[in-house]
This record gives structure tokens, sequence and C-alpha cells, in this order.
């Protein structure tokens, strides 16, 4: 009995959270990928499956690490050397420029109460749902 249980465990999940190819990437989030991160290949690709949804886990031969939300939008990017400011919304691209210049972003966060930008040193930029500059951590 517990070794069913394990397996329905395990084929539920294979279901629902799988790999997938570089070819099975909406075209939107694989133009993002190659446009953004052109020196990089994409390794891996995880998807998670709801019923009406999709989202997308990405990892490129350079570390760098992607998350896509149902909407085919950057949730998450975490990048070793540096993640270019055209990866982000336009107003915290430009408010971290012109703020922070010589400073590498290395990780972005979005979720649905705001974004967070972490810099090479170690600074976290704190921004509201519609990328206005809230704090400094």
């Amino acid at each position: 009995m517990k070794r069913l249980f394990i397996t329905g465990l395990l084929v539920f999940f294979g279901l629902t959270f799988g790999h997938a190819q570089k070819s099975e990437l909406p075209e939107m989030v694989s133009a993002y990928v190659s446009q953004l991160f052109p020196n990089e290949k994409i390794k891996t690709v995880k998807v998670d499956k709801g019923d009406n949804w999709e989202t997308y886990e990405i990892k490129m031969s350079g570390g760098t690490e992607l998350s896509f939300d149902q909407n085919n939008q950057p949730t998450e990017i975490k990048c070793k050397s540096r993640i270019p400011a055209s990866a982000l919304p336009l107003n915290i691209a430009g408010y971290v420029t012109k703020n922070h210049p010589n400073i590498k972003i290395v990780e972005y966060e979005m979720d649905e109460e705001g974004h967070e930008v972490e810099l090479e040193n170690g600074d976290e930029l704190e921004f509201d749902p519609e990328g206005n500059f809230v704090e400094m951590d």
C-alpha cells in the first residue's frame, strides 16, 4: 500500500512539474532569454502546469536562473555575473541606472507585493507593484 501511494505521488509530480526542451518554451520567453543572455545556453527547463496555466524555470550554462509566470513575464532572475538593466521594467531599470550606475544587478524578483532588486554589494532595493522606489535594505 505504501509503495502504491509513493508511486502515485511520483506520477502526479512528474506530470505537473516536468522537464521540457527549449523548443517547448513560448516564443516570448525564448526570445527574452536569447536576447538578454546571448552568451549562455539553456541547460534545463522545468514546466509547472496547472489547469489553465504554465510557469517555467530555466537554468542557463553560466549559472543564470530565470522564472516566468503564466503570462510569460519574468518573476525571478538570478545571475552570477550581471543582469542587464534591460531585463527589468523600465522605471526600475531607470532608477537603478541613475542611482547605482556602477553596481551590478545580481537578482530580481517580482510578485503581487512589488519588485525587489539585489545589487552585487548586497543592497536590496524594494519597489511597489508599479515599479516606484520604496526603500533600500
